[in-house]
């Protein structure tokens, strides 16, 4: 007896089911599957084990399978039976049937030739000639009390109107005992049982697309495109007709990692929108739905917890997913999948990792599981190779910049004449969150707000000059807070060339150190609380007075022109310290600012300040 995982599909016939072919056998025509305390038997057109199908360990059938079971529980176990023959299957003697798709006089001949096995359900068979597919309902069966009855030449067919099979349905006994009838444990017991642990996972329709809301990124988009064609059974098989196995193959998971605030999640949902709107996952699986949860959402402080969220998770998706098709999105997906080899882990940590693993070990044909870390070089090695596609998503550079200012204010009134390319130059450094949050934020809102009740402000201009000044008054931090997270790890970085490169060229940029040991410099600490300071003292209220009395302390350079710094602006404006670790052009070193030297020597006062050279 198998205990396999059923996988619900719509674009096959209700009567025949697919398994592997190692777990059945080659000589297997008919197997019996136990369920929810009912039992039915199917014909079964055995699966060549190839790396292209990944059918595994399981059973794929038609959707409508389910309501001879009850539903399907995935708390109980599907067991198969390969050793079941047609003698076992009781002959039907009667049936009434109800057909508007199929003519009777063709429906009819089909049944006894091929000795179909009939379910209390409604039925889907292959259209003559054709690839399509057709219904028809079984409105009542004899003898009564089973769930299969086989067709014979000698069963009396009766085929009735839409009337007819309304009266049966309202009187149809679906309690019948005999073998293969549904007996206790059916639908009422199943629906009685309570989720031990409940979580949050609602679905919904994705509204996020590549074209609109992603910019730049062709390299991403290429690399979901391919992903999602492969669910395509006619691209999958016309890819193995053509080059061979090897190269149809595609797992169900995908994982995404990089730098923070660059868009992970934008693309997850863009994924699940190509989906559903550019690909005809629909056509074979039916209507697709996004989940998203955050991996830090199912954490618990209580012991076994989180192990039964992630089961409970993973359940209530594939339920969802029963239906149709389902991308499942696990935002800080590292929480969920530590390294079970990091000595410093508790033992519900590393249970929490197994709980993971065992749910990606049983991912349906119809649900698509995508995680996004900054921290991959801390998932356990086993949970990595779960996800076969792996992506960096990159820090965009001035030409995206400018694309998601662009994106922006693209409703907004008056921005015609802005210069997008200058803004997406000026933000050099920046993340699209923090353009987003930052900039583009609540702050922002404000300033419309109140130049519009507020009957001393004039209304505000949004042009390019507007927004290179709100650029001016904050400094991008989300970067050098990354690396400055990940410096001491980078050997870790290894097995990601890509992110170890981005890593290692933000470090030169920002003046950072790499390796073991290697935390911030006397330099480093000094330039982190001038930026910190700049962000405080946007508004103009800065440390010093701006009195230009040119009494700002130097800062030790290195003496071989590497010194960086920062300057203090005009009537104690914001000190700032800029992207190359130069000063900013924010600064006026004319108004009594003060600076680090290019060559390593202390600042010196600015012109207007009156102060003695700080040499």
């Amino acid at each position: 007896m198998l205990n396999l995982t059923p996988i619900l599909k719509r674009d096959q016939p209700t009567s025949r089911i697919k398994i592997g072919a190692k777990k059945v056998g080659p000589n297997t025509d008919i197997v019996e599957i136990r369920h929810n305390d009912r039992r039915a038997f199917f014909y079964v057109d055995p699966v060549d084990d190839s790396i292209v199908d990944g059918i595994g360990n399981k059973v794929r059938m038609h959707q409508n399978v389910k309501t001879v079971f009850g539903g399907i529980d995935r708390g109980k176990d599907f067991l198969v039976d390969p050793d079941a023959a047609k003698r076992d299957v009781v002959e039907c003697s009667a049936a009434k049937i109800h057909t508007s798709e199929v003519p009777p006089d063709e429906l009819e001949p089909f049944l006894r030739e091929n000795d179909y096995l009939l379910h209390p359900m409604e039925e889907v068979v292959p259209k003559a000639n054709s690839d399509e597919l057709a219904t028809f309902e079984v409105a009542a069966m004899e003898p009564t009390g089973y769930n299969t009855l086989r067709v014979t030449h000698n069963t009396d067919l009766e085929f009735i109107d839409a009337g007819e099979l309304r009266e049966l349905r309202a009187t149809r006994n679906a309690a019948s005992h005999g073998p293969g009838a549904p007996g206790p444990g059916g639908p009422e017991e199943a629906a009685g049982d309570e989720e031990e642990v409940q979580v949050s996972l609602e679905p919904k329709k994705p509204t996020v697309s590549f074209e609109e809301d992603v910019a730049g990124l062709p390299e991403v988009k290429r690399t979901a495109e391919n992903l999602l064609a492969l669910f395509d059974p006619d691209v999958r098989d016309e890819v193995v007709e053509r080059y061979g196995d090897e190269f149809a193959s595609r797992g169900n998971s995908m994982l995404l990692y990089g730098p923070p605030g660059c868009g992970k999640t934008l693309i997850s949902e863009a994924i699940a929108y190509e989906a559903k709107y550019n690909s005809n996952i629909e056509d074979s699986y039916g209507e697709v739905k996004f989940l998203e949860i955050k991996g830090s959402d199912v954490l618990s402080k209580y012991s076994g917890e989180s192990e039964k969220r992630v089961e409970a998770i993973f359940e209530k998706a594939h339920g969802i997913a029963q239906e149709g098709f389902a991308v499942l999105f696990f935002d800080e997906v590292d929480t969920l999948i530590p390294d079970r080899g990091d000595d410093s882990l508790q033992r519900h940590e590393r249970s929490l990792t197994n709980a993971f693993l065992q749910e990606m070990n049983e991912i349906e044909d119809n649900l698509l599981v995508i995680g996004a870390t900054n921290m991959p070089f801390t998932i356990d090695p086993a949970a990595t190779r779960r996800f076969p596609i792996q992506q960096f998503i990159p820090q965009p550079n001035e030409e995206v910049m400018a694309e998601v200012w662009r994106k922006h204010l693209s409703e907004m009134s008056g921005t015609e004449g802005i210069d997008y390319d200058r803004l997406g130059e000026a933000s050099k450094g920046y993340t699209p969150a923090e353009i987003a949050d930052r900039v583009l934020g609540s702050e922002l809102q404000r300033e419309f707000v109140e130049s519009v009740y507020q009957p001393d402000r004039e209304p505000i201009e949004p042009n390019t000059d507007y927004f290179l000044e709100r650029l001016e008054g904050t400094d991008p931090k989300t970067i050098r807070q990354y690396v400055a997270s990940v410096r001491t790890q980078i050997d870790d970085l290894e097995g990601y060339p890509e992110l170890r490169r981005y890593v290692e060229e933000q470090a030169e940029r920002l003046g950072m150190r790499l390796g073991p040991g290697s935390g911030p410099s006397s330099l480093e600490t000094l330039l982190e609380a001038g930026a910190n300071a700049s962000e405080s003292n946007a508004d103009g209220g800065g440390a010093n007075d701006g009195d230009g009395d040119g009494d700002g302390d130097g800062g030790d350079g290195d003496g071989d022109g590497d010194g960086d710094g920062g300057e203090s602006g005009a009537g104690g404006s914001s000190s700032a310290v800029g992207a190359d670790g130069g000063t900013d052009e924010s600064g006026t070193a004319d108004d009594g600012a003060f600076e680090f030297g290019a060559d390593g020597d202390t600042g010196d006062t600015g012109d207007d300040g009156g102060g003695s050279d700080g040499r």
